[in-house]
C-alpha cells in the first residue's frame, strides 16, 4: 500500500487530535519519503510545537512536520519524518 486515506489522530504537544489524512510514500532513485495532507477542526495550531506525531487506527505511528497551511482552514500539509506509518510493515 503506497496510501493511506481514512481516520488518523495527530498527537501534536499533550493534544492527540482527530484527523482525516490523505498520505502518500514517494520513492526517488531508491530514496522513500511520504507527506501530504491532514484535515482537522479548523482551530488546532499546526505550526506551535515543530514536529508531531501521526497515529493510524492499526497503531503505526510516524513523525511529521507542517509544511505548509493556512491558518483558520482545518487544512495542513505534511512531510513525514522517518519511516511511513502505512504501507508495508
Amino acid at each position: 500500500m503506497t496510501t493511506y486515506q481514512g481516520p488518523a489522530a495527530a498527537l501534536i504537544g499533550c493534544d492527540e487530535v482527530p484527523v482525516t489524512a490523505d498520505l502518500a510514500l514517494h520513492v526517488d532513485r531508491g530514496i522513500r519519503s511520504w507527506g501530504g495532507s491532514l484535515k482537522a477542526d479548523p482551530s488546532v495550531d499546526w505550526f506551535d510545537d515543530g514536529a508531531a506525531t501521526l497515529r493510524l487506527p492499526d497503531g503505526r505511528e510516524g513523525e511529521f512536520v507542517a509544511t505548509s497551511g493556512r491558518a483558520g482552514s482545518g487544512t495542513v500539509e505534511i512531510r513525514g519524518s522517518g519511516p511511513a506509518p502505512f504501507g508495508e510493515k
